[in-house]
């Protein structure tokens, strides 16, 4: 496909924002033969990033959510992956993101339940504060922001049952390296029959052979001050 490699190489020199709109006004009469490009650019390690441009133009179409979070999921770099996240959140919204990265975690390739977790957290809601110098709570956003936020409970419950639930019960360093760091340690932010599972998670973190889950329990926890940065994870050896 010629022309989607031209569009490349200008979006690599440089002329980024005026090759994604390019890409994306060619996609409003594409071929199945551009689809299938764009599918499997989604799968390349340099092509992917002006496919994820493309769709910071305009909506990614239903066609390609599932690879759009794919490619989330296989990113590696934890700040990068929300190139292909942000889009799907703001064409789909955040249950169906959530609902779809959660249904990985709950899988049993822990690679992707790694890069899951890692997608989910830029799947959270960000709260909208009405003055300059809020606390950082709920009742302090806008109102718009607190009915958004209620509405979506189920999903926020899900999220917090599953992380507890696979940090426990799989034992893969990645997983629980990525999910230690977004782990909610409060019993009674849990119904009755997990709140078990919460002191046997610290126990585990703080039992750990890797240091990083143990520092990140302990900073959980208030008894370190200073944050260590997550470890690299390492690609899939697909």
């Amino acid at each position: 496909m010629d022309d989607w490699d031209q569009l490349v190489r200008e979006f690599e020199s440089g002329m980024q924002d005026a090759a994604a709109r390019a890409g994306y006004r060619k996609l409003q009469n594409a071929s199945e033969a551009d689809w299938d490009w764009v599918v499997a650019a989604l799968g390349d390690e340099t092509q992917k990033w002006f496919v994820a441009a493309v769709f910071r133009v305009g909506p990614v179409p239903q066609r390609l959510f599932e690879t759009m979070l794919q490619a989330a999921i296989h990113e590696v770099d934890p700040d990068s992956n929300r190139q292909f996240v942000l889009p799907c959140v703001e064409s789909f919204g955040y249950r169906k993101v959530n609902a779809f990265l959660l249904d990985v975690v709950e899988g049993d390739d822990d690679s992707e339940i790694a890069g899951a977790v890692a997608a989910l957290y830029w799947a959270k809601m960000v709260l909208e504060f009405a003055g300059n110098d809020p606390e950082c709570t709920l009742e302090d956003a806008t109102l718009e922001f607190q009915k958004a936020f209620l509405e979506l409970n189920d999903v926020w419950e899900r999220k917090r049952n599953t992380f507890l639930s696979v940090f426990v019960n799989n034992s893969n360093v990645s997983v629980r390296q990525q999910i230690i760091s977004v782990l909610n340690l409060d019993e009674s932010a849990y119904p009755a029959e997990l709140r078990p599972l919460v002191p046997r998670a610290i126990e585990i973190a703080r039992t750990h052979v890797d240091e990083y889950i143990r520092h990140r329990v302990e900073f959980q926890l208030g008894n370190e001050r200073l944050k260590r940065p997550l470890p690299n994870r390492e690609p899939s050896q697909e």
